[in-house]
């Protein structure tokens, strides 16, 4: 019923469609453009069709094997369908397969609980079953998205904000063709003003833009022309849209141009049928950023976990 499969730095047509909507960060696309080699791809196929019915790549990198290599996640998906006596014949395999490489053990990081609550714990399970730890739990936040406005779930102190965004004239609009450089130094500006690690590269920025684009449109608050305020939002799936690298000028901090600029990710989702829009996390290796976690619970966000496991040999 269900074949194993494994291909080393596969070539893009090696690597089998997937039966569902997937996410784009285990796509062939994504994954062959992420940098580490050798990467190692695994997928329990349905025998009659050849489609791959769950899936999970590693790439090995200082003495570990790893999921992902460069993204928000990786980990293992799956088909809902698929009963865990497959699954478990799957991540022995990938065990095996790991231990013949000669690595340390392996890392996997997860995709938040709220993109597939019922997958994630029967994921959690089957990865304890298999001798996986829990090496983090960081806490990710989101807002659902429905036909309501976005401002009636907002704290008063945050819709205070928007109105002072709007009465200001401040306009939202997507980056339709981005300068790399004058938004990789505006990101990196925001991001050493608030003391926060920056996770790309400018030449990574340069690379997500143009492979990526269709997916990853770059949103942006404007004051008369002069940008004040930007995100990426990374489609992870049809219906999840991932808020990326937000970045506000330090000059309208009183105007938390932010806030405005989550509302227009909000109205994109409304427009595009995306039902969750992913805040990101809020955490560093379990530690809190107690200002932001505020700050998202404040724009009417919910919590969830999103876990990095680790299995040592």
């Amino acid at each position: 019923m269900y074949d194993l499969f494994h291909v080393e730095n596969p070539l893009p047509e090696q690597i089998p469609p997937f039966s569902d909507d997937g996410f784009l960060f285990l796509q062939a696309r994504h994954l062959l453009n992420q940098p580490c080699r050798p990467l190692h791809y695994f997928a329990l196929l349905d025998s009659k069709t050849g489609q791959a019915v769950a899936r999970c790549s590693l790439f090995v990198r200082d003495g570990w094997t790893i999921s992902p290599c460069a993204a928000s996640f990786g980990s293992l998906e799956f088909l809902k369908t698929i009963p865990n006596s497959a699954l478990d014949r799957l991540l022995n395999y990938i065990i095996i397969s790991s231990k013949n490489l000669l690595v340390t053990g392996i890392r996997l990081v997860n995709y938040p609980d709220c993109y597939a609550p019922r997958q994630a714990a029967r994921l959690r399970s089957l990865l304890l079953k298999a001798g996986f730890l829990v090496k983090y739990e960081e806490l990710n936040q989101h807002r659902s998205v429905d036909e309501r406005s976005f401002e009636e779930a907002l704290h008063a102190n945050e819709r205070r904000r928007l109105r002072k965004c709007h009465q200001a004239g401040f306009t939202t609009q997507i980056w339709e063709k981005p300068d790399v450089d004058e938004l990789f130094t505006f990101i990196q500006q925001a991001r050493w003003r608030k003391k926060l690690p920056l996770s790309i590269t400018r030449d990574g920025l340069a690379n997500l833009l143009e492979n990526f684009g269709d997916v990853c449109p770059v949103f942006t608050v404007l004051d008369q022309g002069q940008l004040i305020a930007s995100c990426l939002g990374i489609r992870v799936r049809a219906d999840i849209l991932y808020y990326f690298l937000p970045a506000d000028h330090e000059d309208y901090q009183a105007h938390s141009p932010s806030v405005l600029l989550v509302e227009s990710l909000y109205a994109y989702c409304q427009q595009h049928g995306i039902s969750l829009l992913d805040l990101g996390i809020s955490t560093s290796q379990t530690v809190r950023n107690e200002g932001l976690i505020r700050f998202k619970r404040n724009l009417g966000a919910s919590e969830s976990l999103k876990l990095v496991f680790e299995k040592r040999f």
